[in-house]
């Protein structure tokens, strides 16, 4: 018997791949950059320079490892399936 239409893994070319990589790269630097602006923002409130920015920076450079080895683990020459959890009928 066949696999249906639903089972089957959808190849993606290598520019659908790079595109993909690209796009959770930027995402992933513009969340560091927001953590390191508001930690900025704080020093500048609490009058503090450079405590909290270092801080901040410290952790976005944590965030961004811990995002990117989660982002590795995941097959790339495939495309996502969003409706994997659905139950069978």
């Amino acid at each position: 018997m066949p696999d249906s239409e639903e089972d089957r893994e959808i190849p993606l070319s290598p520019l659908a791949i790079g595109y993909m990589w690209s796009t959770r790269i930027i995402t992933l630097s513009v969340e560091m950059g927001l953590i390191v602006l508001a930690f900025h923002w704080l020093d500048r409130k609490l009058n503090t320079v450079p405590l909290f920015i270092i801080v901040g920076s410290l952790l976005a450079v944590v965030f961004f490892i811990v995002q990117i080895t989660a982002m590795t683990k995941k097959p790339v020459g495939r495309a996502d399936r969003d409706d994997t959890d659905r139950p069978s009928p």
